[in-house]
């Protein structure tokens, strides 16, 4: 194994740090206290287009579906700069269930989304939490060559040219394409997240993705290395973490004191520095796996799995270390409550792995 990055890995890696350090660490309190939705998006949109004028909008994409097809080395690295500021932004970072439109859809869907000139939501998690599947609210009922969605669905951001929407057919979970202003559909803005509300909306069965009942499996040979790129991410979002509380115990004084002379700062601080660590070598290393071997499916369950645990515990233990008075905190309890759900599937499977493989 080698543990160092290519010149060209280093070289992207480099790029987007200066990137985010430069243009946008100084635009977050601005991004924190804008009063309205518009203006957020706005800063989001600007620094998305930089991205796109870089070149590393849907870098990581695969050729075959428009994107740039970059290694999974250089896509991790991406992930991870992006994620150490709290602005959101979209290069291209998709979910592999968009790689399942049907020819038909392509044109209209996937390749807009690539180029960047369309955006999707996900609608996958409800109000209600559920940790199985087919214990969904939201329901798809066949009707003639149309189905009825209603329900309510969490969107994964407010605004959409479309979504994806998960809801329980009679077969099983079905995965509809839904435009934004479908009729039947209104989207809730006072609440965090955003909610989907689906009410007799009819759907035609072109616009589903995959055969009924097998929602869950759309993506599926592409979610191991969306699984190395989505830790990456974590692990960008936890060094921000770390930078900041170390900043703060660097300089805050208690008593006329400072605290980082204090055993429970150090003892906090040294343990989230090597469980920082630690993550950045298991995402590294499985990154590397999937370039060098075929079997990664349990590898990258795990490390996702670990990635989540360090940032609950990452995130906690900064809150313990400055009582949540640094303003991002908030965006980063938000990213740690995020994907129950899916986590809990994960945990599922992870877990039944593991049975199999002691049991004789």
């Amino acid at each position: 194994m080698d543990f160092s990055f290519s010149e060209d890995a280093e070289m992207i890696r480099q790029t987007v740090h200066e990137f985010v350090r430069r243009d946008l660490l100084p635009v977050e309190p601005k991004f924190l206290n804008v009063r309205t939705r518009e203006e957020r998006e706005a800063i989001t949109r600007e620094a998305t287009q930089k991205i796109k004028e870089m070149g590393l909008y849907s870098a990581g994409v695969p050729e075959q579906f428009g994107g740039g097809g970059l290694g999974l080395i250089e896509t991790c690295l991406i992930a991870e700069e992006l994620s150490k500021t709290i602005i959101p932004v979209d290069w291209g970072d998709f979910t592999p269930i968009l790689y399942e439109c049907p020819d038909s859809l392509k044109a209209d869907y996937l390749l807009p989304v690539v180029a960047g000139e369309k955006s999707y939501a996900l609608a996958f998690r409800e109000p209600e939490h559920f940790s199985n599947p087919d214990d969904m609210s939201a329901t798809a009922l066949p009707d003639g060559d149309n189905y009825i969605l209603n329900g309510v669905k969490l969107l994964s951001r407010p605004d959409f040219d479309f979504c994806l929407v998960f809801a329980r057919a009679p077969e099983g979970v079905a995965c509809f394409i839904v435009d934004n202003n479908t009729p039947g559909t209104e989207v809730d803005f006072g609440v965090t997240p955003a909610r989907l509300l689906l009410s007799e909306c009819r759907i035609g069965s072109d616009k589903l993705l995959g055969k009924p009942g097998a929602a869950l499996y759309l993506g599926y040979k592409w979610f191991p290395l969306s699984r190395i790129s989505r830790s990456a991410a974590i692990l960008g979002v936890c060094s921000r973490i770390l930078e900041t509380s170390a900043q703060y115990v660097r300089d805050w004084k208690s008593m006329n004191e400072p605290i980082s002379t204090r055993k429970e700062f150090q003892r906090s601080l040294s343990a989230m520095a090597a469980n920082i660590e630690a993550l950045r070598w298991l995402v590294y290393r499985t990154a590397w796996l999937a370039t060098n071997s075929s079997s990664i499916n349990f590898d990258t369950m795990i490390l996702k799995l670990y990635a989540h645990n360090i940032l609950e515990d990452t995130v906690n233990t900064s809150v313990r270390i400055h009582g949540g008075t640094i303003p991002p905190t908030q965006h980063w309890l938000v990213k740690a409550s995020q994907e129950g759900e899916a986590l809990d599937m994960l945990r599922l499977a992870v877990s039944n792995e593991v049975i199999n493989r002691y049991t004789t």
